[in-house]
């Protein structure tokens, strides 16, 4: 079967792009002094018109939300747009966009939280949560920290964790010891940025605590700060206000619908409205919450960097990561930031300490905005800063957008040609009838990946394997090519003869009798 093309919803994880750049701050620090306003309120502008002017560009995003806050003030919050292409539903200020990897900011202030209260040390090791774990060697359980976790430090990797989590299904805690033990790989110490430390944190508090990273998030950091319009589960907010995601073929969007509860983990789930991001900028500018808690000791502990990055293009500098943020900088202006990216979204949200300033910018699409946001960021800083030369950046990044989206738009299609020329489909000969597609309908367990049900739709077979679905489209006889839309190179999904068997992605699949129940997590 073809191998040389990775669907990408079968990749091992959406990890943020261009936008993982950062360089060191101070995070304990006094109260910034008097802001320039006038550079933050060009600033704030610039951002709005640039943000408007890509809006109206054929397949940017349906909606957007960009917010600037200085001190007290948010000099902008831009919220507009359709949350979910062609439907009225339209972004407000308290429409709810999904913020992927920023989520790790959140977390990052919840677990030291947990630690100051006693609750759950920072300092606790694997070998405490879980006494019998075993972790491919040379990893140790017993050396492993929950601080290593959060600082992307711990030294595994895992394609199984990612997948699961990010596309496929939620993870139970308890199931965590098994799949370390046989889905993670050892790799070379030090940082590398990825989800798994936050995906083992969030089992771990909920083993050791008994309570899911959810309701500790809620409880240590969202009421607290009073952010009643950030979601750590996506089913408790009415759908009219939550945004869909999209990817642009060329023509016509690609919906896809808002992430459930099952994939909202604790590297990314989060759903937050423009009005609370910016009361989140403001509380971790102040390092002050309305409630008193999270104390500022816990804001400073969370921002102050604990381990070296080592990322940087020739104008950002990224050396440093805390607790959920690197710590970063530009033209030599202090910096803090934490990116998020996901299949058919983007987000950013930066902080300038030194001028009491803070951006979150977050929108419903992935068009080719990782590098936009990149240059929307730098230009803010520096206009920001009072340097107006920056405008020309922000033009030239606006002027440049049209290109870099056809770009993508011609890549997505030249993987997708490449992959159906594979010879080993044989020409995509085969044409079924529905009657025979029935043979291949059925339920499917794997060890590593779970239960998959392959279904005939009215456009012909379809694989659920957990949240994930996939079109299943007949090339020789028993082979189908799976992807998840038009514009996603196709996987082979092969059956073995008769039909009791699948293999995709080197993973096989066996037919599962009809009266089976659910089967046990893997």
């Amino acid at each position: 079967m073809p191998t040389s093309h990775r669907h990408p919803a079968l990749a091992a994880l959406c990890v943020p792009l261009v936008l993982v750049l950062a360089l060191s701050a101070q995070s304990i620090r006094a109260e910034p002094e008097a802001p320039q306003n006038a550079g933050i309120e060009a600033a704030a502008a610039a951002i709005s018109d640039a943000v408007r002017e890509v809006q109206r560009m054929p397949g940017a995003f349906p909606a957007a939300s960009a917010v600037v806050v200085r001190g007290e003030e948010t000099p902008l919050l831009l919220a507009q747009g359709a949350l979910r292409a062609g439907r009225a539903d339209a972004a407000d200020a308290n429409a709810r966009f999904y913020i992927a990897s920023q989520t790790k900011s959140f977390v990052g202030l919840m677990a030291v939280e947990l630690d100051a209260q006693g609750v759950l040390p920072l300092s606790t090791t694997l070998a405490e949560v879980w006494p019998d774990l075993r972790l491919p060697s040379p990893a140790e359980p017993a050396r492993i920290t929950l601080a290593d976790l959060l600082s992307h430090q711990a030294p595994l990797r895992t394609d199984t964790l990612n997948l699961l989590t990010a596309y496929v299904r939620e993870v139970p805690a308890a199931d965590y010891p098994a799949l370390l033990a046989d889905h993670t790989q050892a790799r070379e110490p030090g940082f590398r940025y990825a989800n798994l430390g936050y995906l083992i944190y969030g089992a771990a508090v909920e083993a050791r605590t008994g309570t899911s990273w959810q309701d500790h998030v809620q409880q240590r950091v969202l009421q607290p700060l009073q952010l009643r319009y950030v979601h750590p589960r996506s089913s408790v907010v009415p759908a009219e206000v939550l945004a869909w995601n999209h990817q642009w073929d060329g023509q016509r969007w690609l919906s896809t619908p808002p992430k459930p509860d099952a994939l909202m983990h604790a590297a990314g789930g989060l759903y937050a409205s423009s009005a609370d991001m910016a009361r989140w900028l403001r509380a971790n500018l102040r390092l002050r919450s309305p409630s008193g808690r999270p104390a500022r000791a816990s804001f400073a502990r969370a921002q102050q960097p604990v381990v070296q990055a080592n990322l940087a293009d020739s104008e950002f500098v990224c050396d440093g990561y805390s607790l959920g943020w690197y710590a970063c900088g530009y033209r030599s202006h202090r910096v803090l930031m934490h990116p998020g990216s996901y299949r058919g979204a983007v987000s950013v949200s930066l902080l300038l300490p030194d001028l009491d300033t803070g951006l979150s910018f977050a929108v419903n699409s992935d068009s080719a905005i990782e590098g936009f946001a990149l240059e929307l960021m730098k230009a803010f800083i520096g206009l920001a800063h009072g340097d107006d030369s920056e405008h020309a950046r922000l033009r030239q990044a606006i002027d440049a957008y049209p290109d870099r989206l056809a770009r993508l738009v011609e890549s997505r299609r030249e993987a997708v040609a490449s992959a159906r020329a594979d010879p080993s489909w044989g020409g995509w000969a085969w044409t079924p009838t529905r009657a025979e597609l029935k043979a291949y309908v059925g339920e499917f367990e794997s060890e590593r990946l779970g239960r998959m049900s392959v279904r005939l739709g009215p456009d012909g077979l379809e694989a659920w394997l957990g949240a994930m679905r996939m079109q299943l489209t007949p090339a020789r006889e028993g082979l189908f090519g799976a992807s998840g839309s038009a514009i996603e190179a196709p996987e082979a999904l092969e059956y073995g003869s008769p039909a009791e068997s699948i293999e995709l992605t080197r993973q096989r699949f066996y037919r599962a009798p009809p009266s089976a129940g659910k089967p046990r997590a893997q």
